[in-house]
């Protein structure tokens, strides 16, 4: 499988009154050609930073962001725009990220105006067929963002993503302020449209069951960094970070849903300041099987199966040789 995007012991910082905010600290992770990664964990934690780090809206303190296998970091605005028709991005709010004064149309050509790509006749031919794929009229060309649906609204930003055939999207919290039935349908555009035309995605959401079904690998952010990644499938069949059990236990299954059951109780405790992180594992200070290890160094990204990194010293492989954790120890409540 090809890796279309890798990024390498990134880190971003932000300067505050008390110091620098390390908002990404050494991430690693990999989006393969024509699948999805999922980016999850709690609001705050570093995922959006992350994005924009990786679209070059952010600024890189160190740290490799290669595209296809060319170097994005240290690039400035002129150099990276030519690599600018091969990622775009979905932002959050459909209802901030679109120009409330320009048509849909010219907000569908506007990349392509940008990168002198065809001529006005073309471009406009083009805004046709992106509108009609993402389930538009073509009346829709003439009118304004006032006049759709938040649902609508995100179908004219992915149509504007599109436009310039890129290779990956960065899909940031997408679907997030839609309603769940429109949410559906938003998904389903984007599964139907990585069939259809290769696209990868790189998927944040702090949302696991938004993420169940359109996920290919799933890696899990907490205060910055990386506690696991793994495909999909062991994820939801087998997760052994305890912070990923804990999302799991607290995401209600499709059936809970149905009959109106919630899922456990979500984790107890506030996300440590990034100002100013408890040492050892970030996570210690809310984990119910941390031990004097736990609190004294930090774990590191280590692979536990074939498909599943953690960063957790309690984590170990099975007889079955799946990854498990010490339910026998566990910490009392």
């Amino acid at each position: 499988m090809t890796t279309i995007l890798s990024c390498r012991d990134l880190v971003v910082e932000y300067p505050t009154a008390d110091g620098p905010l390390r908002a990404v600290d050494r991430v690693s992770l990999d989006v393969e050609r024509g699948q999805t990664l999922a980016l999850v964990g709690e609001s705050g934690c570093g995922k959006s930073t992350l994005a924009r780090a990786i679209m070059g809206l952010a600024s890189v303190k160190s740290g490799s962001i290669k595209l296809e296998g060319e170097e994005l970091t240290g690039l400035s605005q002129r150099e990276l725009r030519k690599y600018r028709p091969a990622i775009q991005m979905v932002f959050q709010n459909p209802y901030g990220s679109l120009n409330p004064r320009l048509s849909v149309g010219r907000i569908i050509e506007e990349p392509m105006m940008v990168q002198n790509i065809g001529t006005q006749a073309e471009r406009r031919k083009r805004v046709l067929d992106l509108l009609d794929r993402v389930g538009l009229t073509s009346e829709a060309a003439g009118q304004y963002p006032h006049q759709f649906s938040g649902g609508q609204r995100q179908r004219i930003a992915i149509a504007r993503a599109l436009a310039l055939n890129p290779k990956l999207i960065v899909c940031d919290e997408p679907v997030s302020a839609l309603d769940v039935s429109v949410q559906a349908q938003v998904l389903n555009l984007l599964v139907e449209l990585q069939r259809d035309l290769g696209v990868s995605y790189l998927f944040i959401s702090h949302d696991l069951a938004v993420v169940r079904h359109i996920a290919h690998a799933t890696a899990v952010m907490y205060l910055g960094r990386i506690a696991a990644r793994s495909n999909s499938r062991d994820f939801w069949k087998s997760p052994a970070h305890p912070y990923v059990r804990a999302l799991k236990d607290a995401t209600p299954s499709m059936a809970a849903i149905r009959d109106g059951t919630p899922g456990q109780p979500i984790l107890e405790g506030e996300i440590p300041s990034a100002l100013n992180p408890p040492a050892g594992c970030r996570f210690s200070t809310r984990c119910r099987y941390v031990v004097d290890v736990c609190r004294q160094t930090e774990p590191h990204l280590r692979q536990v199966t074939d498909q599943s990194w953690v960063a957790c010293h309690r984590v170990s492989v099975g007889a079955n040789g799946a990854a498990v954790l010490p339910e026998s120890e566990l910490i009392a409540d």
